[in-house]
């Protein structure tokens, strides 16, 4: 019940931000909104969870919610994946899209098209702290040792998947990027989050519960997707996280997702 409730607050939330966005990209508003009203949708998530807990569980539960949050004392390899394991992707990428021939500003890289106005310091603060902690105490820290609790942590995960993935759904009417995806491109688009969501409960799993690394790994990834650049790159750099995802997958094992082969869950 307190998933349930969860999921659907989560999108009320979200959507109710994202809301002025989608009806002037539609053409029923007169005067642009604020772009960063995309931004604060991302927050929908955190404050769900964070309203469930203290519904469910008062004051304990909140904190145990918010410990995770500040979960940094992880072994030091955690916090290099998180932090330049999606930097090293776009990397990747685009040393083959160059060996193809395809060139760009590489200077561009982590700047936004989307908020160009902001700096690149401020920029990723806040892509890290909306989409990234804003999203991840919701989705991992409060539903997914929830969704583990008597279930594998592949099954949880793939449960979880079709929740976040619905959760975007306005984003497909605005969002540079969803909006203009045809119908293979949202399946493309789908696997990639799957395999994505993998990633997210092994590193959940593997740092017993630091929501922390999962953020910071969420938000330097979506800076790496939304970094200007030719539209093949975000098509290799979710290749190479679907490659990721999988192998993680066959390494770890679904039962647990995690190198110790232990998972963290929760009654609900």
């Amino acid at each position: 019940m307190p998933v349930a409730v969860f999921f659907v607050l989560a999108c009320a939330l979200s959507w109710a931000a994202w809301l002025p966005l989608l009806l002037w990209q539609q053409h029923w508003l007169v005067h642009q909104p604020s772009q960063y009203w995309h931004l604060a949708g991302g927050l929908g998530p955190a404050a769900a969870a964070i309203v469930v807990s203290g519904a469910y569980g008062g004051r304990d539960e909140c904190r145990r919610l918010l410990q995770r949050a500040i979960a940094w004392r992880v072994p030091a390899r955690w916090h290099l994946i998180a932090w330049l394991s999606p930097v090293a992707l776009f990397g990747v990428a685009a040393a083959a899209l160059v060996a193809t021939g395809v060139t760009w500003d590489l200077k561009t890289f982590g700047r936004s098209l989307e908020y160009p106005e902001l700096p690149v310091a401020v920029y990723w603060l806040a892509s890290i702290v909306c989409y990234g902690f804003g999203e991840e105490i919701g989705w991992r820290g409060f539903a997914l040792p929830r969704l583990q609790h008597g279930r594998s942590a592949l099954t949880a995960t793939l449960l979880l998947s079709v929740f976040w993935a619905f959760w975007h759904l306005p984003l497909f009417g605005f969002a540079p990027g969803l909006s203009r995806m045809d119908g293979l491109e949202i399946a493309g688009w789908y696997f990639s989050l799957v395999t994505g969501a993998i990633l997210f409960t092994w590193l959940f799993n593997s740092t017993r519960g630091s929501v922390l690394i999962v953020a910071v790994f969420h938000g330097t990834m979506d800076i790496a997707f939304v970094s200007p650049a030719p539209p093949l790159l975000s098509s290799v750099v979710g290749a190479l996280v679907t490659m990721w995802g999988l192998a993680v997958l066959v390494m770890a094992g679904p039962r647990s997702l995690s190198r110790s082969g232990t998972m963290v869950s929760r009654r609900r």
